[in-house]
């Protein structure tokens, strides 16, 4: 079996990397806290709106066309000013105010534990679930792990999922903080030292 093919995504694939993060993601229980259970609809909004500005940033690789994914921003501690920031008014308008409640109290919870920058952080890390087991997801974070560790940067992530975790522990993120989302799941970030 040849080593899966990783490449930056493009806006040519959009519809795949949003069709493989909504099904990968359909019983996370982060997304479910924020989005609310089976809203599909949601969760492609929310995949399309995490994943545009890091095409124009070139932060968001693919393997195989799409069936696995990588969404990751360079954390230097200045906000881009480069005019790809996702229009979270209009997001918030089509999940509505009890979806947006949510989202605004995860991503509360989140930042107030949050590592100090400069780090390159993992937002979002998806295999279509019909093909877990063939070393894509591990292939398609590599990209992020040579570009910080090109800027002698840590890698940082959070997830919500204790199977999840011991897959990141075993690519080498060692270090975890739990955070605490009030009436959401139990949630942990997670680091990779850079060397």
């Amino acid at each position: 079996m040849s080593a899966p093919v990783t490449r930056l995504a493009t806006l040519d694939d959009v519809d795949a990397v949003v069709t493989t993060v909504a099904a990968a993601f359909a019983a996370d229980p982060a997304w479910s806290f924020m989005l609310g259970p089976e809203n599909l609809a949601a969760r492609r909004s929310f995949a399309r709106a995490l994943l545009l500005p890091r095409i124009h940033r070139g932060t968001a690789w693919l393997v195989d066309d799409g069936a696995a994914v990588a969404l990751w921003d360079r954390l230097s501690g200045v906000a881009p000013d480069d005019g790809h920031d996702t229009d979270w008014t209009a997001f918030a308008a089509e999940v509505g105010d009890l979806a947006w409640a949510r989202i605004e109290a995860y991503e509360h919870a989140i930042e107030s534990v949050a590592p100090s920058p400069p780090y390159w952080y993992l937002g979002v890390l998806a295999t279509h679930p019909d093909l877990h087991g063939q070393g894509l997801a591990t292939a398609v974070m590599q990209p992020g792990f040579e570009a910080a560790a090109a800027d002698g940067w840590d890698c940082w992530l959070e997830t919500s999922t204790e199977p999840n975790k011991a897959f990141y522990e075993r690519r080498g993120f060692r270090e975890s903080r739990a955070v605490v989302v009030p009436g959401g799941p139990p949630t942990w970030w997670l680091r990779r030292p850079h060397v």
